[in-house]
């Protein structure tokens, strides 16, 4: 396995184990090999004793925390932020916007406007977390890749107006069930700062698959390959509920672990 890339789980892979015990979950993840998790979820539910604990009992690292678009408005920012830093997590990731779950606007509020208004206030956002200590992602799901305006996807023009220092986070299944190429999406965006969600997907199955298996359409090696760069984080986030989360989450590193390592004697 090539030791110099940062592997970590992002925690809906695993949710369900997390509610019943962090603490045991996260030992069992680091067992695996997996390195970091990605929280999600309501602060409230993770108190900052408990997540520094789990972590601590793991020795895994907190790679960042996805979060509702409302966590970082005006009247929750600085509660959010105290909130963060105090388990030690240093990135806010914006899990989604727009899209059928209808965050910030609903099929009615769909233009081109809303989206560069979404660039613009995520610029703000950074600027201010930035003075905190903390950095700010983007995480998209498929219709970033499916919405056009102008000849150009969402996914495009929200990263056309978004500062540098905003890291990217590119979710491969959800790029590919959005009609895009994950590796042509890296290629393309390779000097920003960047964290992989690998998530196996299938034209066929959807999203319940294993990472690396026949019917994951996910090309792991031209993905791993693209860029020519150091990803700061890969993520596994499998949504596949065919199998036990455990089981699933060890088979996903199992067979991520195959493809780095021929990368690694190629």
């Amino acid at each position: 396995m090539n030791m110099r890339i940062k592997t970590g789980i992002a925690m809906y892979t695993v949710h369900h184990a997390v509610a019943k015990d962090i603490s045991n979950t996260f030992v069992k993840l680091s067992a695996m090999g997996y390195q970091g998790v990605e929280f999600f979820g309501e602060l409230e539910k993770f108190p900052e004793k408990q997540v520094k604990g789990a972590l601590q009992a793991g020795g895994l690292v907190i790679t960042g925390w996805h979060l509702d678009w409302k966590r970082l408005q005006e009247g929750l920012f600085y509660k959010t932020v105290k909130h963060l830093l105090n388990c030690g997590c240093t990135m806010a990731v914006v899990q989604c916007l727009g899209g059928r779950w209808n965050v910030g606007h609903g099929p009615n509020g769909e233009c081109r406007d809303r989206w560069l208004y979404y660039a613009e206030w995520m610029n703000r956002v950074s600027e201010q977390l930035n003075r905190e200590g903390l950095r700010l992602a983007y995480h998209n799901h498929e219709h970033e890749f499916a919405l056009h305006y102008d000849g150009k996807t969402v996914y495009d023009l929200l990263y056309e107006n978004l500062s540098p220092e905003i890291v990217m986070e590119l979710d491969s299944g959800n790029c590919m069930e959005g009609g895009a190429h994950p590796a042509q999406v890296i290629e393309k965006y390779k000097e920003r700062p960047m964290i992989l969600h690998l998530k196996p997907y299938s034209p066929k199955k959807g999203f319940e698959v294993v990472l690396g298996d026949s019917e994951d359409a996910n090309d792991w090696k031209a993905i791993l390959r693209s860029s020519g760069k150091q990803f700061e984080w890969i993520l596994v986030e499998s949504e596949n509920t065919a199998m036990p989360e455990m089981e699933n989450a060890g088979r996903c590193l199992t067979n991520l672990k195959t493809y780095l390592a021929q990368e690694a004697d190629g």
